[in-house]
C-alpha cells in the first residue's frame, strides 16, 4: 500500500493541466483550460481542466476526476500504475507500506525488470543473428507470422545450448543470483551447476500493463516436451493475474472496446498478424476472478474463444461460472464456439479477418449459452425436468450482481419453468453454502446528498468519529441548505474547517443531516488535507463521491477571499438551528404532558413557548 502522505505530496506537486494537454490539445479559456473531450466523440469542446482546482469536467458526457482518475481513464493504468507514473515525472520513487514493502524489496524487483528487459532484447538478437536462426524463422513463416508481427510483439529465439543466457548475463554473482530468482535460469540444489531454462524454444515475452516483462513463454522447436514452458512464479510475475497480450491490445487500440480471450500465444500472435489485435490468452491456467476484473477494468465486452468439441464447452462452462459474479449492467459476456479441428490461428489464416470478426460478433451471449447449457439435460416439458433446471439455475443466477441483467435472467428462466420471480428467489435463497458466492459487492447507493445521510457508511473510516444516532428524523430544509453549502465551501478550502474548535462542531451532532458534513471535517482535521484533490481523493469510494465532484464542478459566486467570513456564517446558522430545534423539543416535551401535573415554573415556560412561536 502506498502511504498516504506519499500520495498527497505527488498530487500537491502536479500540475493537471501539464499531464492532459500531453495527451489532448486544451486551449486557455478564463481560469479553465478547454478541448475536444478524449471520451466521447464531439465537435465542439466540451471537456474543461481547472489548474487551481486540480480537476478536469466535462459537461458533454460529465467524464471528471482528478489527474489519477484521467490517467486511469485514458491511458487505461490501474492505481498504482498511475502514482508510479506521476511520481516519476517529479522524480519520486514510490514507497510502500507494510509487510515485506522494503526499500531493498524494490529495487531488487527493479533490478529484475531491468534484467528480464535484457533477456528479451537478448532472445531478439538470436532471432536475427545466431547460426541455428533459421530453424525458428522457418517455423514463424510456417505460421504466417511477417517480420513486422514478430517485432510488434518482440518475439525471439533461445537457441539449443545449456548456457547461452547465463553466459551473456551472468557477469557478477548478483546477476547470477537475479537469473535465478526471475527464473530465467535454473541452479541445481547442490549449487554446482545452473543451466538455462529455455533451450531452442521460440520466445514469447510476457509484459505487464505497463509494458515491463515479467515473464517469458517459450514454444519448443521439434517434438521435444513440453510443447509451451512459461517463467515460474515470481516476485514480478503471477499466472493467476497476468495476461498474455493485454498491453499489446492496448498500445495497438486506443479506444479498446472488447477484449477476446483465447488459448495461447500463437493464437494471440495469429490474430494480431490478421489485423485482429484485441486477442489475450490466460498463461497455463484456467481464466480466473483476479483475470476478469482486469479485463473488465478496461472494456466492457468480453469474448472467450473456445474449441467447439465436448472439452471446449466444459471449459466455456467453468469460464461462465467465473463471470457471473462480474457481470454488473453495462458488462457483457460472450462465447465463440470453433469448427472441429480449427483454433483461431488456423481459422483466421483460412477465413480472413472480416469472416473471423463476424464470427465474434455473432458469438453466443450468456443468456443463450447459459440456458442452452442447462435446457439440453432436462425435458422441460415435465415437471420434474422444470424443477431440475430451476435448482440448477437459481444459484449460478444469484450470483450475479443486483442490477437489471440479473433481472433478466431470472425472467427468463420464470418464462422456461413457469415459476414465478419471487419463488425462484426463494430457491437461490435456500440453496446449499456451497452454491453461495462472497463475490458480489454490496448494492452501492445512489448519488444522495449527504445532508439526507442514507446510505452513508462511515465505516473505513480510521477514527470512530462522531457518535450520530443511526435513526434520524427528517431534515429541515434550512439545515439541508446551510450544510449544502458548508460542504460546497469546504470543497473549494479545507482548511476553512480549522476556523472553529472541536467543541463548536460537536455541538453540530445532534442535528440532522450534518453527519456527512461533520465526518468531512473531522478527515481533514485528522489528515490534514490541505487541497480539494486531496479531500476528493479521500472520498473516492463513498456513495457521496459523485456528490462530491459536482460541488467542484460548480461555477463559484464568491471570491475565495469571501469564503472565511460566509464558512463562518454558515456554522453559526446552524448553531442557531440547533437552539430552534432545542426549543422546539423542550416545548413538544411540556405539552406531551397533562398541564395539571406541571409545575409553576414549567408552566410559565410553556406560556412563553407558546407565545414565541405566535
Amino acid at each position: 500500500m502506498i502511504p498516504q502522505e506519499f500520495i498527497d505530496e505527488v498530487l500537491s506537486r502536479t500540475d493537471i493541466v501539464e499531464v492532459i494537454e500531453s495527451r489532448v490539445d486544451l486551449k486557455k479559456a478564463g481560469r479553465n483550460y478547454t478541448g475536444l473531450c478524449p471520451f466521447h466523440k464531439e465537435k465542439s469542446p466540451s471537456f474543461s481542466v481547472n489548474r487551481e482546482k486540480q480537476f478536469y469536467y466535462c459537461f458533454g458526457c460529465q467524464a471528471s476526476g482528478t489527474v489519477i482518475k484521467f490517467l486511469q481513464e485514458y491511458d487505461r493504468m490501474e492505481f498504482i500504475s498511475a502514482m508510479e507514473y506521476l511520481a516519476a515525472r517529479l522524480g519520486m520513487e514510490v514507497p510502500q507500506q507494510g509487510g515485506s514493502q522494503t526499500p531493498e524489496h524494490h529495487r531488487r524487483q527493479k533490478s529484475i525488470y531491468q534484467l528480464l528487459e535484457q533477456a528479451a532484447d537478448f532472445y531478439r538478437l538470436q532471432l536475427r543473428q545466431h547460426s541455428a536462426r533459421d530453424r525458428a524463422v522457418d517455423y514463424l513463416k510456417g505460421r504466417g507470422l511477417t517480420g513486422e508481427i514478430a517485432r510488434d510483439y518482440g518475439l525471439g529465439y533461445a537457441p539449443p545450448g545449456w548456457d547461452n543466457l547465463y553466459k551473456a548475463l551472468a557477469k557478477t554473482n548478483h546477476e547470477k543470483d537475479l537469473l535465478v530468482e526471475s527464473g530465467m535460469v535454473i541452479e541445481q540444489e547442490e549449487g554446482d551447476k545452473t543451466y538455462d531454462r529455455f533451450r531452442d524454444r521460440i520466445m514469447f515475452p510476457i509484459r505487464d500493463i505497463r509494458g515491463r516483462v515479467i515473464a517469458f513463454g517459450g514454444r519448443i522447436l521439434g517434438d521435444g516436451k513440453p510443447k509451451y514452458l512459461n517463467s515460474p512464479e515470481t516476485t514480478v510475475f503471477h499466472k493467476g493475474r497476468e495476461l498474455y497480450g493485454l498491453h499489446e491490445a492496448r498500445k495497438h487500440n486506443r479506444k479498446l472496446s472488447q477484449l477476446l480471450i483465447v488459448e495461447g500465444y500463437m493464437d494471440v500472435v495469429a490474430l494480431g498478424q490478421s489485423g485482429i489485435s484485441y486477442a489475450v490468452a490466460t498463461l497455463g491456467t484456467a481464466t480466473s476472478s483476479d483475470h476478469i476484473e482486469r479485463m473488465y477494468r478496461l472494456v466492457s465486452r468480453l469474448v472467450f474463444c473456445f474449441d467447439g468439441d465436448q472439452a471446449g464447452r466444459n471449459a466455456a462452462w467453468k469460464a461462465l461460472n467465473v463471470v457471473l459474479p462480474h457481470l454488473r449492467d453495462g458488462r457483457s459476456a460472450r462465447f465463440l464456439f470453433l469448427p472441429d479441428g480449427e483454433d483461431p490461428d488456423t481459422l483466421v489464416r483460412k477465413e480472413g479477418k472480416e469472416k473471423f470478426e463476424l464470427r465474434i460478433d455473432r458469438a453466443q451471449t450468456t443468456p443463450e449459452f447459459f440456458f442452452a447449457r442447462l435446457s439440453v439435460d432436462y425435458d422441460l416439458a415435465s415437471m420434474e425436468g422444470k424443477a431440475a433446471l430451476s435448482h440448477d439455475a437459481m444459484p449460478m443466477i444469484d450470483t450475479i450482481p443486483r442490477g437489471v441483467f440479473r433481472e433478466l435472467m431470472i425472467d427468463e428462466l420464470a418464462r422456461l419453468t413457469g415459476l414465478s420471480n419471487e419463488k425462484l428467489v426463494g430457491i437461490a435463497a435456500n440453496s446449499p453454502p456451497m452454491f453461495r458466492t462472497p463475490m458480489e459487492p454490496p448494492p452501492v447507493a445512489a448519488d444522495v446528498p449527504p445532508w439526507t445521510d442514507e446510505g452513508y457508511d462511515d465505516s473505513y473510516l480510521t477514527d470512530d468519529g462522531y457518535d450520530m444516532p443511526q435513526d434520524l428524523p427528517q431534515v429541515p430544509a434550512e439545515v439541508a441548505r446551510l450544510t449544502q453549502a458548508a460542504i460546497s465551501m469546504l470543497m473549494r478550502q479545507p482548511e476553512l474547517a480549522d476556523i472553529f474548535e472541536a467543541s463548536v462542531y460537536s455541538r453540530l451532532q445532534t442535528i440532522p443531516g450534518c453527519r456527512f458534513l461533520l465526518d468531512l471535517i473531522h478527515s481533514i482535521q485528522a489528515e490534514e488535507i490541505s487541497s480539494p484533490v486531496m479531500l476528493l481523493d479521500r472520498w473516492q469510494d463513498s456513495p457521496q463521491f459523485s456528490w462530491l465532484q459536482s460541488m467542484l464542478e460548480q461555477e463559484q459566486l464568491l471570491d475565495v477571499s469571501e469564503l472565511p467570513s460566509e464558512y463562518r456564517g454558515v456554522i453559526e446558522s446552524l448553531l442557531a438551528q440547533l437552539d430552534a430545534l432545542s426549543v422546539k423539543e423542550l416545548r413538544g416535551d411540556l405539552l406531551s404532558k397533562p398541564f395539571s401535573e406541571l409545575s409553576d415554573a414549567e408552566k410559565e415556560l410553556l406560556r412563553t413557548l407558546v407565545h414565541k412561536n405566535r
